[in-house]
């Protein structure tokens, strides 16, 4: 679930998106040419990882319309959204799914998404995709194509197996406040709690004067069960499984009702947070934008995502000043860190069977695999933000160092205007990871492993960090420590066969756990907290818990024995 920083969804833009219109009305247009003589491709973009709706705007809009002569209508999901576009008959140009699930497979099933391997298109069109992801490509053929059609590829695909991704999960802190309190040990978990109400107390409000706290939530991304919750388990080695927890390092998995599963275990945890005054009150109701506003306000004290916190509040200014978030973990954590995975991820990019240019967004796909597509895509055009040096080394450029500290930076009128925010990619998937090697400078795509920035003298707030955990970087103390745990990538996919009945319990279940969830976070007394915990089990298991939670045993089972495999094949 690797979100954008910025959520900027408006009601009025989301309505016209659902109605197929946006400020492209009417879908694929074209119209006018650019100096390749093309016309002008209005392609409307369905993507269920976008965190904005309307327009692709600034410096990553004019890169595509001067390469492609494209133009984007971004088009996220919403409840309703998916079966509006599906009865339409015609979900978008160009598409993206959050995940490979039953929305997936339907499209498939429907007949709305192309198949690349009829004629010419990927040969002609997507040569490096075909080249550099040809383990994907089968993937994607042998799930859901039945071995004959080929439909897209995921995201985050790698090269080779070897290796793992930098750490998506760990607890950053405000590092500042606690080396005042004295850097105190955080042994476990819970020993978070003692130490983040003791820099609340030491700094109750944020850079506005409104209260800060050590923990601010949001209901956005729940999924099967409430997001925030499962973190806690992904801090120890297990990750979302429906309605269990999948351990990486024996593959078997945590039933979250179990006694002491850690998704209670999570549910514990903010539920003391919040009886200690220190838990955002709205925590259940705000919006992850909300929380990136507190975030860059110095309101929030702790981020579970290691480019949530840190992202939002580390900027230039105050990280010379000696402020800033950076990892401390918990002396028992098994940090979940993902293995390379040459099959992809399960976020996949398609082309509508509708589309009227597919090779022109083949064409856009293909370069976003590319080394020149991925580098620019991610950090704006090269030459403005970024470059090679004499040894093709990737360096930011003045102005790339100013929009990585400050994305509300202005950009160039040359390179499409507006902030390097606005201009950002709204897609919001990736093609290959980017702790792959790029070939052109032998360095990672991660801008945190370039050369040029490792030598770059850190900051006040930086130096401090490093000099107390006798490290560089955040995946240098988690390896150093021992604080990880590798899910290794495999060729898994959930299995998305359940009957309607069992579909049907599976979303009442689901309701009942993140609503009764968010009620036991809000518990005032421990008594009342387990309560309202006993009632969300009892009321999910009279709607068939049990029967939810076999089928994700079962797949669990079916998840072992990719891994194993792909361990065998490594």
């Amino acid at each position: 679930m690797k979100k954008s920083i910025l959520r900027l969804l408006s009601l009025g833009l989301l309505l016209m998106a659902v109605n197929g219109g946006g400020l492209f009305a009417g879908g694929a247009q074209a119209g006018g040419t650019n100096a390749s003589g093309r016309s002008l491709y209005r392609a409307d973009v369905y993507t269920q990882l976008a965190n904005y709706a309307g327009a692709q705007v600034g410096w990553f809009a004019k890169l595509i319309k001067d390469k492609f002569n494209l133009e984007f209508n971004i088009i996220p999901t919403a409840d309703g959204v998916f079966a509006t576009r599906m009865a339409s008959g015609n979900l978008g140009d160009l598409i993206v799914f959050g995940q490979n699930g039953s929305e997936y497979t339907t499209a498939i099933e429907a007949g709305q998404l192309l198949d690349w391997s009829k004629g010419d298109i990927l040969d002609k069109y997507g040569p490096d995709i075909k080249k550099n992801l040809s383990k994907a490509l089968q993937h994607n053929r042998d799930t859901f194509g039945g071995g004959k059609a080929t439909y897209g590829f995921g995201h985050d695909v790698a090269v080779s197996a070897d290796g793992t991704q930098s750490a998506f999960y760990h607890p950053d802190i405000r590092f500042d406040l606690y080396q005042k309190i004295g850097s105190p040990p955080i042994n476990t978990m819970m020993d978070y709690l003692n130490v983040l109400k003791r820099m609340v107390d030491a700094q109750p409000i944020g850079d506005s004067g409104l209260p800060a706290y050590a923990i601010s939530l949001f209901p956005d991304w729940d999924g099967d069960v409430v997001m925030s919750v499962k973190c806690i388990g992904a801090f120890y080695g297990y990750d979302e499984f429906g309605f269990t927890l999948y351990n990486a390092a024996d593959n078997t998995v945590q039933p979250i009702f179990d006694n002491n599963s850690f998704y209670l275990q999570g549910l514990r945890f903010y539920n003391r947070a919040f009886q200690m005054g220190i838990l955002d009150p709205d925590s259940a109701t705000q919006t992850f934008s909300d929380v990136v506003t507190k975030y860059a306000d110095g309101r929030v004290y702790w981020s579970m995502f290691s480019w949530l916190g840190p992202s939002n509040y580390n900027t230039v200014e105050r990280m010379a000043q000696g402020k800033g978030m950076f990892a401390v973990a918990a002396k028992d954590q098994k940090n979940i860190v993902y293995g390379n995975n040459v099959y992809g991820g399960d976020r996949n990019w398609n082309i509508g069977v509708k589309a009227k240019y597919p090779e022109r967004l083949m064409e856009f796909i293909n370069w976003l695999c590319t080394p020149e597509g991925i580098m620019e895509s991610s950090y704006g055009p090269k030459g403005v933000t970024w470059d090679y040096d004499a040894n093709n080394k990737p360096y930011f450029t003045e102005l790339g160092i100013k929009v990585q500290a400050d994305p509300t930076t202005m950009m160039p009128a040359s390179a499409g205007g507006g902030t390097y925010a606005d201009g950002q990619n709204k897609i919001n998937n990736s093609t290959f990871t980017p702790d792959e090697i790029n070939p052109v400078s032998g360095e990672k795509y991660n801008k945190d492993f370039w050369s040029s920035e490792l030598a770059r003298a850190p900051s006040v707030a930086k130096a401090a960090w490093q000099k107390a955990m006798g490290v560089l970087s955040e995946d240098e103390y988690l390896k150093k420590n021992n604080y990880i745990t590798v899910s290794t990538g495999s060729n898994f996919v959930k299995n998305e066969g359940r009957s309607v009945d069992l579909e049907q319990k599976y979303k009442q279940v689901s309701q009942v756990i993140k609503d009764g969830s968010w009620r036991a976070i809000y518990a005032r007394t421990d008594a009342e907290f387990d309560r309202l915990v006993a009632e969300m089990i009892a009321q999910a298991k009279g709607l068939g818990y049990d029967e939810c939670l076999a089928w994700d045993i079962q797949d669990g089972r079916k998840r072992a024995a990719a891994v194993a495999r792909a361990k065998a094949s490594n």
